[in-house]
């Protein structure tokens, strides 16, 4: 019995009628064809209208009013300022002396990375990022200074004659970060005193212009008609399936009856298993990050990173953030943003049980026998939920790039089963979207890549040279689809910009990087999750046994089915396809949800059959099925030595989260479990063939082979079981509380804000100061201490001293060397009050608590005018050292415990040097109100992208023109509550985060915060800005440059 039937793309193809080949040239399709590729390559350098916006300021030139104006590119592309003498003696008679800032002028990063113009005793002063531009005594009476400045140089005139000028030095430019626009003189006696203009940094957004715009339409009409001419191509030559495709004769059998129905419950169950999943799946890994670059595109005018990288453009890579995008006027809620990952996965289970229904793909012994076909199908389903559930479902790419990877797999499948090339050209434009829309899309190239040496003879065939090209060029004409998707409002330039970027600013992973993909899979982490190694590890176990088989095969001369000699390679190519990404995270695996199970399913229904083709029925040795279990129990325990861990998710209601799986005293990463497994299937085997099996069926393959498969569907069922079951029981634990799986399924829509509805914070203006018992005399005049000051001026307590939180302040940050004060303080004695339900009793501290600093908690019992006794301590203590204010909670109930009833705070600063003190408000009583409403309609926002996704109803901060929305309240999250979120790189001037100008203009606020169902869980922070100014006190002019391709600003 032979394994596969003769390979169609191997067999001699009659030759066609000679008029169909020879006859006629077809010149049309050969010039739709070279249009189309031609159009593609000319597309990125075609002219665009770049936006070119300028800012105005002040609105009104006598009255000038502050604003913040934080630029999305931190610098502008020009500045020019000009201010006269009166107004420069104007902001001299003021406290601050500011003339010009663009940085908060209290800020030390004013000097250091902006423009500072001040005037103090008569003495103008500018400072361009830390350098001295000029420093003179402003003339009397009229004179007027006009400052200018480009990426070239910043120069000076007074009266138009140069007084100073600076270039750009080793790594750095002269053009200045602007956060703001600051000046403190508030009336100015003329119209032209003060005049700041500046043209932002918008190059990013462009559309297409009129030459454009037709070149698009050309380029697509003529991709059209390039397919519609392979079509005809393939019709004049009137190719016809060779003979061995004919379905067998038994195949009407097969698809009646009982096993018919079985398999479609095979179908049930896997799509019912995918609508599960739908609703409680954890988030991937950066389902926030690209739904807020998809949801923000619209306003920016472009795909941008959002986050950070100065909001660098994702050219090519933009179509599938537009798709999602679109998508989303439907809704926010995770579950409707899910919808697209669902189907594109419904879709790769569609052409995957059509690849394999396929005549010839599995072997004769499973597809002319019921049981054994139907056992394929739930091989398939296995191993297609195996890959697709860790990975699949989200709002990542890989979720585009698997299914179109899946549509090349079946249409050159097709094209050689039929001898076609239709479906090779539409291989050829799926191959081309996939990686339009990502950089793991490569793999889709994969099947091309092993077909190619059959489809240069189908192209060949009874053609001349000019038919040969024809057909070359119509076939790669579909890939000018893609081409128009990457670059239809992109350019050249905003590529090489915005790889420029990233280079620089985050880098970039190297092909021979390519293990650090494997060192993270197999890490104790998210990335490396039981579920993420299963399908992998098996597929690359699978993979090297494939090999050899082939090898043996080749040297035989026993031939693979033409499915499985196409899936088996293309896997492997699509895993060195993967060298080529940027990045080398292990979501990328995503990417091959579709190629792996195709591969997996026909690998092991084939093997059996093969391996007694090769060995020609002789009994094999003892090592070979020892190598093959053996490989397959090491793969399995070590898939299962992954953590229960899934990306920025405490996994609330789940079971052994955090660990890897076990049930009872039974770990599923023992090497012995997964032993005892394969040889009680080994003998299961041969015990039924023993009694039950045919006499043929007992002369087959050796029961170890025919056990392969079915230890592989232990494996998997195991993993999906515990997967599934897992987050399941997590959404019935949870469903009166709050998870993320339980709140999908009982508010799809998330009509209750998701997990905003499930956070409580304290809202510190509705605080309640504590009764004082036992007064303490205030801080001596020469402690480190004072009363009512000693903060980092820019940040200055959430509430105005003596209301609220703030009633009471002390602080040992005062004037300059206010850092090196060393000393200590104690606070009065208060009443301890009895804090009920949705109460706190907090204290607020900014600064250092660490290094010497220390804030500790006194609770006393004693009644009378006497000191109280101390009865219960608490120290109050972080890994921070920045001026923002933490809110501390007070463990009351223990205190009570110990008899406690007053509270009074000690104070200690023994550090110097930078960031050497600390300040400190007295104790309050502050309520806990739902997230949903501390928050304003409508307020922006700053999330955190790892837990974005589920903050539907909170609004983001816009970048629109080169300018980002000033966030009025963020959203944080961290991994170890001793730290704070703003230390991710989105909060990073170096990586150009988009919220970095956050903590060099506002002050900042830590609020503390309850989860319901949660306690003690500290991984969402919620944070409130104070802004210094208003946000829109200046004049926007936007206008559109025409730019070719490669041009920038």
């Amino acid at each position: 019995m032979h394994v596969a039937e003769r390979d169609p793309a191997d067999a001699e193809v009659p030759e066609s009628p000679a008029p169909a080949g020879r006859g006629r040239r077809p010149v049309l399709a050969l010039v739709l064809g070279l249009v189309a590729l031609v159009s593609a390559a000319l597309l990125p350098l075609a002219p665009v209208a770049m936006s070119t916006p300028t800012v105005s300021w002040p609105q009104d030139p006598q009255r000038p009013v502050s604003t913040m104006l934080e630029l999305t590119n931190e610098q502008p592309v020009s500045l020019r300022a000009e201010f006269s003498c009166a107004a420069a003696r104007v902001a001299g008679a003021t406290a601050d002396g500011v003339v010009l800032s663009t940085i908060v002028p209290d800020h030390p990063a004013a000097g250091s990375d902006g423009l500072l113009v001040t005037v103090r005793d008569g003495a103008l002063s500018i400072l361009d990022r830390g350098r001295d531009v000029l420093a003179e005594d402003v003339p009397a009476g009229d004179c007027r200074y006009s400052l200018r400045a480009d990426a070239g140089a910043l120069t000076v005139d007074r009266d138009g004659v140069r007084v100073a000028s600076v270039q750009p030095r080793a790594g750095t430019g002269v053009l200045p970060d602007v956060d703001v626009l600051v000046t403190s003189a508030d009336r100015l006696p003329a119209a032209d005193d003060l005049r700041v203009e500046l043209t932002v940094d918008d190059q990013f957004n462009s559309t297409p212009a009129p030459a454009k715009k037709v070149l698009i339409a050309v380029l697509l009409l003529s991709a059209i008609g390039s397919l519609v001419a392979l079509r005809r191509q393939d019709r004049r030559q009137d190719r016809r399936p060779a003979p061995s495709e004919e379905a067998p004769a038994e195949e009407g059998a097969v698809r009646g009856g009982a096993v018919r129905r079985l398999v479609v419950l095979v179908d049930v169950a896997v799509i019912g298993t995918m609508a599960l999943w739908w609703f409680i799946a954890p988030l991937s890994d950066d389902d926030g990050y690209y739904a807020a670059m998809a949801r923000n595109s619209d306003a920016t005018g472009f795909v941008g990173n959002y986050y950070q990288l100065l909001n660098q453009s994702f050219t090519p890579f933009t179509w599938f953030y537009r798709v999602l995008g679109w998508w989303q006027v439907v809704g926010d809620s995770p579950v409707v943003l899910r919808v697209p990952a669902l189907a594109l996965g419904l879709g790769t289970w569609v052409l995957l049980r059509r690849f394999l229904a396929r005549p010839g793909a599995l072997p004769a012994a499973w597809a002319s026998r019921p049981w054994p076909r139907l056992g394929a199908f739930v091989l398939l389903g296995l191993t297609f939920l195996a890959w697709w559930l860790p990975y699949g479902m989200g709002v990542r790419p890989e979720a585009v790039v698997g299914f179109l990877a899946t549509v090349v797999l079946v249409c050159v499948a097709a094209g050689l089963r039929g001898g076609r090339l239709f479906p090779f050209g539409v291989a050829f434009g799926a191959a081309g979207l996939a990686i339009a829309c990502h950089p793991t899309g490569f793999v889709a190239l994969a099947p091309l890549l092993v077909a190619l040496p059959r489809l240069i003879p189908l192209v060949r065939e009874g053609a001349d040279r000019i038919t040969v090209l024809t057909r070359t060029v119509l076939l790669l004409a579909p890939g000018a689809f893609p081409v128009a998707a990457a670059f239809a409002d992109g350019t050249l330039h905003e590529f090489l910009r915005a790889q420029e970027l990233f280079v620089t600013m985050s880098g970039q992973n190297h092909w021979y990087d390519e293990w650090q993909r494997y060192m993270f899979l197999l890490s104790p982490n998210p990335m490396g999750s039981y579920a993420k190694r299963a399908a992998v590890l098996l597929a690359l176990v699978a993979l090297g046994w494939f090999v050899a088989l082939a090898v043996a095969a080749r040297m035989r001369g026993v031939r693979m089915s033409p499915a499985l000699r196409l899936a088996g390679p293309s896997l492997g190519l699509a895993f060195l396809m993967l060298w080529l990404t940027p990045s080398k995270w292990t979501h990328h695996f995503g990417a091959m949800f579709g190629l792996g199970p195709a591969f997996l399913t026909l690998v092991l229904v084939s093997a059996p059959a093969l391996v007694r083709e090769v060995t020609g029925g002789r009994r094999i040795g003892w090592p070979v099925p020892l190598a093959v279990l053996g490989s397959g129990v090491v793969a399995f325990a070590l898939s299962f030595q992954g953590p229960n861990q899934w990306a920025y998710t405490w996994l609330p209601g789940m079971p052994h989260a955090g660990v890897p799986p076990f049930v009872g005293p039974v770990s599923f990463g023992s090497l012995l479990v997964w032993a005892v497994v394969a040889v009680l299937v080994v003998a299961g085997v041969a015990l039924w063939r023993r009694r039950r099996a045919a006499p043929d069926e007992r002369r087959g393959a050796p029961p170890w082979l025919v056990a392969v498969p079915l230890v592989v569907t232990v494996f998997l069922g195991t993993t999906l079981g515990y997967l599934v079951g897992g987050f399941g029981y997590a959404t019935l634990r949870t469903v009166a509380t709050w998870s993320p799986w339980a709140d999908a399924l009982t508010d799809p829509l998330s009509h209750g804000c998701d997990a905003a509805g499930a956070v409580r914070v304290t809202d510190l203006d509705a605080a309640r100061p504590l009764d004082v018992a036992v007064p303490a005399p205030p801080p001596d005049p020469g402690s480190a201490f004072v009363t009512d000051g000693g903060w980092f001026q820019p940040g200055p307590p959430p509430t105005p001293v003596g209301k609220a939180a703030s009633s009471e302040v002390w602080g040992s940050l005062v004037g300059p060397d206010g850092e090196d004060r060393t000393g200590s303080m104690t606070t009065s004695w208060y009443r301890l009050p009895d804090v009920g339900e949705g109460q706190d009793l907090v204290v607020l501290a900014a600064g250092l608590l660490g290094e010497g600093n220390r804030l500790t908690v006194e609770y006393g019992s004693g009644t009378g005018a006497g000191q109280p006794t101390v009865v219960h301590t608490q120290e109050l203590t972080d890994t921070e050292d920045a001026p923002i204010w933490r809110t501390f909670t007070l463990d009351v109930a223990a205190a009570r415990a110990d008899g406690a009833t007053s509270v009074r705070l000690v104070a200690e600063d023994l550090s110097g040097g930078n960031g050497g003190w600390l300040a400190f408000t007295g104790p309050s009583v502050a309520p806990l109100v739902p997230l949903t409403r501390y928050l304003p309609a409508g307020a922006p926002v700053a999330l955190a992208w790892q837990l974005a996704f589920l903050f539907p109803c909170q609004r983001q901060p816009l970048t629109h023109f080169g300018i980002t929305e000033p966030a009025r309240y963020g959203v944080l999250w961290v991994d170890n509550p001793q730290t704070s979120g703003v230390h991710d790189a989105t909060w990073t001037l170096g990586r150009g985060g988009l919220f970095a100008p956050i903590a060099r203009t506002s002050s900042m606020t830590e609020l503390a915060g309850v989860i319901d169902g949660s306690p003690g869980v500290e991984a969402f922070q919620v944070q409130r800005f104070g802004l210094p100014y208003p946000v829109d006190a200046y004049d926007l002019h936007v206008e559109r440059t025409e730019r070719l391709g490669w041009q920038g600003p």
